[in-house]
């Protein structure tokens, strides 16, 4: 069995989608001055690779204290849109893309490979990225998953009324975005898992997302 990390390392000068506050991680003891070491971590729930949970778009949803871990563990397969998402800057996906996870059983998370976390940490990474349509979201909405996995900040525009999201959200859908290192997955037939902390009512959780291939 192997463990794929598909997580962004979290750091002070990590990427934080635009208007939200910076992270930042403080070292506040040091083994040399106090015998152990301690960090502070200031970050609000949607930074680096994280999970959406309806609690985000919905006031009565409910939050990450409620939601077990099964929500966020199941059998993956990607959606490798890598090359039409290459010539189309900002591409709609939409369910003519996806068409094909129709005929996969079994499936309880599809991840989307746009390429788009090649641009990470660059001013690029929250410009033209690629998002859902209304359509394709209702389509995956449709397949009976328990998640949608993204390389990119959003499956919705920047700005945008969040209509992806919603959709997504009413299907009983979680959403992990700012994934990494899709390319080394199989197209299918792999363990994913992105288990949040268990906060409060709380709507988003950065997670350590992996996927376990050889199972």
């Amino acid at each position: 069995m192997r463990a794929i990390d598909l997580s962004h390392i979290v750091d002070t000068a990590m990427p934080v989608y635009p208007g939200d506050e910076s992270t930042v991680i403080r070292r506040t003891a040091f083994i040399h001055r106090d015998g152990y070491a301690q960090t502070s971590i200031a970050m609000t729930s949607h930074a680096g690779t994280h999970v959406d949970v309806a609690a985000h778009g919905f006031a009565d949803a409910p939050g990450l204290d409620r939601l077990g871990p099964d929500n966020f563990t199941g059998w993956g397969a990607v959606a490798d849109l890598t090359i039409p998402c290459a010539a189309t800057p900002g591409l709609r996906i939409d369910q003519t893309h996806l068409a094909r996870l129709a005929d996969m059983d079994g499936l309880d998370f599809v991840l989307i490979r746009t390429g788009w976390d090649a641009h990470w940490g660059t001013d690029a990474y929250f410009r033209d990225f690629p998002t859902l349509t209304a359509p394709a979201s209702r389509f995956l909405g449709g397949l009976q998953l328990k998640g949608v996995g993204l390389d990119t900040p959003s499956p919705d525009p920047v700005g945008s009324a969040m209509e992806a999201h919603t959709i997504l959200f009413d299907h009983g859908l979680v959403i992990v975005e700012n994934l990494c290192n899709l390319g080394e997955l199989p197209p299918e037939g792999f363990l994913f898992c992105c288990l949040p902390l268990r906060i409060r009512d709380g709507e988003g959780s950065p997670v350590r997302a992996i996927a376990l291939t050889g199972c």
